[in-house]
């Protein structure tokens, strides 16, 4: 087993699931001179190792905790720079050694920050409004060396494009990610489609959606990831998200975790 190359698909497969999305929630602000921040907590758990599609070892975890912090601040409507740093407060995975023994590894410490200015051309039609956005990103490594890392400690630069649009009760949002290879990593590209509904309860509004992320990197692996998520307005400052996702399609080129899924629950505010 090439325990390098585990550690890089490892870290691979988790920081995919999220590579367009923006604070506030791709929600906020939308207002010149505008500027928020949310924290996020994220879990993440897979149960086998993979090679392809195949479990080749069964019982072998992976538990990751993560709190994203994010911010965004908003020169005109139109113009945002973003910034995501995660900081993995505990990370542990179990691998068999030559005598099918298992061995367990650990991580923590601060995640690879990411930096992205988002541009927005919004529109509004007879009935529905909506946005493009095109989004250039930069991947920057902060984290030292411990026993394996769950993020890519490389300098990567990406793009992000994105097409949302909504009416009264729907909301529909697609969009694409790549990251350019870099010093030894595969680039690797994502695809998502969000499908939901919006409402009005309580004096507050939000949505909930049904997301789908397809995630592809440059050595052929690919993972589908779906599931459910909601996003409430609670007032014009406080905002906050859940959701929930499983891997539905896994298929590894180097021996990986997978069969996963995570949680993430988060609280964000804007001014």
């Amino acid at each position: 087993m090439n325990l390098k190359l585990l550690s890089l698909t490892s870290a691979l497969c988790l920081g995919a699931a999220s590579f367009g999305d923006q604070p506030i929630f791709n929600e906020m602000p939308r207002w010149d001179n505008g500027w928020g921040f949310q924290i996020v907590e994220e879990h993440r758990s897979e149960s086998d190792l993979l090679l392809g599609e195949t479990v080749v070892a069964e019982g072998f975890s992976e538990e990751i905790y993560i709190t994203h912090l994010e911010g965004v601040y908003t020169w005109d409507k139109s113009i945002r720079v973003t910034a995501k740093l995660p900081y993995v407060r505990d990370a542990t995975r179990e691998l068999p050694d030559q005598n099918g023994d298992k061995i367990l590894q650990e991580d923590e410490g601060w995640g690879d920050l990411t930096l992205a200015l988002p541009l927005k051309c919004y529109f509004n039609l007879d009935g529905r409004s909506g946005s493009w956005t095109l989004a250039p990103q930069l991947r920057v490594p902060l984290s030292e060396q411990d026993e394996y890392e769950v993020y890519d400690q490389v300098w990567r630069p990406g793009i992000s494009v994105g097409y949302e649009t909504e009416t009264y009760k729907w909301i529909m949002a697609i969009g694409a990610t790549t990251w350019a290879a870099s010093e030894g990593m595969p680039s690797k590209s994502s695809i998502n489609i969000d499908l939901g509904f919006n409402f009005q309860a309580f004096n507050s509004s939000g949505h909930a959606k049904w997301e789908t992320d397809f995630l592809r990197e440059g050595d052929g692996s690919e993972t589908l990831v779906i599931g459910p998520s909601l996003y409430w307005r609670f007032t014009d400052t406080v905002h906050g998200k859940i959701m929930w996702k499983r891997d539905a399609h896994d298929s590894q080129e180097t021996l990986d975790h997978g069969n996963g899924h995570y949680l993430k629950i988060g609280i964000g505010f804007v001014y």
